[in-house]
């Protein structure tokens, strides 16, 4: 038995019986062609003559049955084995089969996978065509829009300037018309005084020789009383004199008791200039000083805080009630407080301060806490005063701080504007700023035992970098968030709607004694809530978002005024909704002309928002 393996064809051959295995995956003309040309290859005339002659042989052989037995024998084992062959490599061809099928399940599963990731290759570059043309439709209405906006604002400006231009021809008119009326009138005052003057000189010119006489007569006798009194007094005092002048110790006494009258005049009024320089020193109050609570005899809360008793923290917290401010800014203003106060009491030396941030945000309401609270004085000053000082601004701030240095219980100086005099020095500040500035740095050089500085300024970056050296601390005064602003809301419709016309409004006892100096009458009608709610505090505190402290302040007391304005002393939703678009107009109004705008472009979107609230 033989087997030849071509081209992927197995032929087995076995006693002239041939047997072809195909492997999977050859076509049936492969499979022809390849079959004669191995039956071309195979045969072989040599061979079959070689096997006539053997077969002679055998048959000439007395052992020729017993050859053809063994041989039948080996051709039945031959195709035994054959057959055994061909199943195995039908089972052979049965596994390539099934390994042809699992390579054509993987080439089809890749298949799919690259046309599904081409699919999502051609979404995602939809996607991004789709989003491209988006933002270029966006950016195209965005430069429609900008140039709608723009030919709005050239229109409202040409309606703005023809408005003004027509308005200041009416002024120019009416001013015209005023000054013609006061010419007229000026000129018939004139004319009328010149009448009277006329008739006056015609009056004196009628009676010329009557006045003259009397006149005469009128001199006559105040001359001949002149001439009277005057012989009289010189007739005492030559008697006096001759008297004096021969009585030598009437002489001693009167030159003496001059002598001590002009002594005592004059010691007098230099005893009194040093008292008084002396008690302007001791207790007058520097001229820069707006605000002061050393010897503010009305106020009980300054007496209150002349103990020097060191406040416990709950105490610090107690009177840092009333000031909202965020959770970490107040904490850290209760922490200064108690340092202050223990400061005071260890008579360790202060540390200075500097409070930046918007206005209106409580940075003068916290500092004043914080001197009353530590048990300091305080005092108020701006930094605007001092500009206009020029020269003069170094004494007056030596004395600020010579008066500062004398306070007992130690004094808080606060400085509001601070950037007005304590700006960069370059070569566009004046003298007096510059000398100003220098006096402050070097009353602040050293640490003081007996004041304490507080800076305020909106733009601390104006300051000068030596000004920022002297602060130990500094604090920033954010715009109050919308927990903050709901507290303060609460707080201020406490102090002016529910306890109005209560009486606990009025303030301190200053307040209430001044009011009821000037006849004012404290008590009035209180005010009803109706329908204003936690819920609506909560809706202003979100919609009042950058409102400052002082502006919800306003808010609450225009709420206040409108409720009085009205028929009955009632607040309800609708006079709170009112008060709040208009004060939400004027906040942005405001910031309008911050921003350096007219003031009246985009009103009409303005109220629409507003009115969408």
């Amino acid at each position: 038995m033989s087997s030849i393996r071509y081209l992927g064809v197995k032929i087995f051959s076995a006693g002239g019986i041939a047997t072809a295995l195909i492997v999977p995956g050859i076509s049936l003309a492969d499979k022809k062609e390849e079959k004669e040309r191995d039956q071309r290859s195979l045969f072989d005339p040599d061979a079959l003559e070689r096997g006539a002659k053997a077969l002679r042989e055998i048959n000439k052989s007395p052992y020729a049955k017993q050859v053809l037995d063994v041989t039948k024998q080996q051709e039945v084992t031959k195709q035994q084995e054959s057959r055994e062959r061909e199943a195995e490599f039908r089972r052979q061809v049965a596994a390539l089969e099934k390994e042809r099928e699992q390579v054509r399940y993987q080439e089809e599963r890749q298949l799919e996978e690259q046309r599904a990731q081409v699919g999502a290759r051609m979404k995602q570059y939809e996607d991004e065509l789709a989003r491209k043309r988006m933002m270029a439709e966006h950016e195209l209405q965005r430069q429609r829009n900008a140039e709608a906006a723009k030919l709005q604002e050239e229109a409202h400006a040409r309606q703005e300037g023809e408005r003004l231009r027509i308005e200041q021809q009416i002024q120019a008119e009416r001013r015209a018309v005023e000054q013609y009326a006061a010419d007229l009138q000026k000129q018939i005052q004139r004319e009328k005084a010149l009448a009277e003057a006329e008739g006056r000189i015609r009056e004196n010119r009628d009676n010329e020789d009557i006045n003259r006489r009397a006149a005469i007569l009128r001199y006559q006798e105040e001359t001949k009383k002149a001439i009277e009194s005057i012989n009289a007094i010189f007739s005492h005092l030559g008697n006096a004199a001759l008297e004096l002048l021969t009585d030598r110790t009437k002489l001693l006494t009167a030159v003496g008791g001059v002598t001590g009258l002009f002594l005592g005049i004059y010691g007098a009024r230099e005893a009194t200039r040093v008292a008084g320089r002396t008690i302007d020193r001791w207790l007058g109050t520097p001229k820069l000083v707006r605000e002061t609570s050393r010897f503010n005899v009305w106020d009980t809360k300054t007496w209150g805080s002349m103990s020097s008793r060191v406040k416990s923290f709950e105490e610090v917290k107690r009177d840092f009630s009333d000031i909202i401010l965020p959770e970490d800014l107040h904490s850290n203003v209760r922490l200064l407080a108690s340092a202050a106060s223990n400061t005071r009491k260890h008579g360790a030396p202060f540390r200075h301060m500097l409070f930046y941030g918007p206005p209106g945000t409580g940075k003068t309401m916290a500092a004043k806490r914080l001197a009353r609270t530590s048990g300091m004085d305080y005092a108020i000053m701006s930094g605007g005063d001092v500009a206009p000082l020029a020269g003069k601004a170094v004494t007056q701030l030596h004395e600020l701080f010579d008066w500062s240095e004398r306070s007992r219980k130690g004094l808080l100086l606060f400085i509001d504007e601070a950037d007005a005099f304590l700006g960069r020095r370059g070569d566009n500040m004046s003298e007096g700023l510059r000398g100003a500035l220098n006096a402050l740095l070097f009353r602040t050089g050293d640490q003081s035992r007996d004041f304490m500085v507080v800076l305020a300024t909106n733009r601390p970056g104006d300051l000068d970098d030596a000004v920022l050296d002297r602060m130990d601390e500094a604090l920033e005064f954010g715009l109050p968030r919308t927990e903050e602003r709901k507290k303060i809301l609460d707080l201020y419709l406490d102090r002016y709607i529910v306890k109005a016309g209560t009486g606990t409004e009025a303030g301190s006892l200053s307040g209430r004694f001044s009011a009821l100096l000037r006849g004012r009458k404290l008590i009035s009608e209180p005010i009803v809530v109706r329908g204003v709610d936690d819920a609506m505090l909560m809706e202003t505190a979100k919609a009042t978002s950058g409102f400052s402290g002082r502006e919800l302040a306003k808010f609450m007391a225009a709420v206040q005024a409108a409720v009085y304005g009205s028929q009955e002393a009632v607040l309800n939703p609708e006079i709170w909704n009112l008060v709040l678009k208009r004060k939400l107009f004027e906040h942005q109004e405001r910031l309008t002309f911050k921003l350096g705008h007219h003031g009246t472009a985009g009103d009409a979107a303005v109220i629409s928002d507003i009115n969408s609230l």
